[in-house]
């Protein structure tokens, strides 16, 4: 079986020319998702902000001093 080099050469450089292309449009698209933090970190910057919250209601027992 006789290989002709050039035409291997050929398809593999715009197979990895395709596939390069893919992956910068997906990195692409990737960047232009809004990230959105993550449910810990919701849940933790919650937490504060309820802490917060009590922290500046009425106090309940008097601070030792």
């Amino acid at each position: 079986m006789d290989y002709n080099y050039c035409a291997l050469e050929m398809l593999v450089s715009e197979r990895l020319t395709e596939a390069r292309q893919a992956a910068h449009r997906l990195s692409l698209a990737a960047q232009a998702r809004a990230r959105r933090p993550t449910f810990r970190a919701r849940l933790g910057a919650a937490l504060i902000a309820l802490g917060e919250w009590l922290r500046r209601g009425p106090v309940l027992a008097p601070q030792p001093s």
